[in-house]
């Protein structure tokens, strides 16, 4: 494995990996957030979700830079990434699907499950990563993204009192 330094820190190839992961989870979560933000009807619901698309974006925007910071580096490894289509969809589609249906205790317990696996995917990237910018920009995201999933854990619903 080839590790080069530039300015005191540590990037291989490898981290480009786990950055694109990262940066596809927070892409794909950040667009279904916005969306789903129109369309709950709850304030707090619409809080929590206009929430966790803006800590994505935030998350976006900060693993993007570091992501071009590294990529020069690497040419061969970037002609050998592709996009990932995150394991999310599902669960995206079903959560838009209950939302749609005003069923909102199931499109949350949906999207917990989402989250859980989120967050296990970038704190198991935060531990493979290579260069300790990289872990604390993702150690960053996840605590934001564990604040939110927690909120969501809490909040107080139950189907009965939705509307059919």
């Amino acid at each position: 494995m080839i590790i080069k330094r530039s300015h005191n820190v540590t990037h291989d190839g490898s981290d480009l990996w786990l950055l694109n992961e990262a940066i596809d989870l927070c892409q794909a979560g950040q667009q279904f957030y916005s969306r789903a933000t129109k369309g709950a009807i709850d304030y707090n619901i619409k809080r929590i979700f206009g929430h966790m698309a803006e800590v994505r974006k935030g998350m976006l925007s900060r693993l993007t830079a570091l992501f071009k910071q590294v990529e020069p580096r690497y040419p061969q490894v970037i002609d050998s990434i592709d996009h990932l289509t995150p394991p999310l969809s599902p669960y995206y589609a079903e959560a838009e699907k209950a939302i749609a249906q005003n069923r909102m205790t199931k499109a949350i317990k949906v999207l917990i499950t989402a989250e859980q696996y989120v967050l296990s995917r970038l704190k198991l990237a935060a531990k493979r990563a290579n260069s300790q910018r990289v872990t604390r920009q993702l150690a960053e995201g996840i605590a934001w993204l564990q604040i939110s999933c927690d909120s969501m854990k809490n909040l107080p619903l139950n189907e009965s009192s939705q509307s059919p």
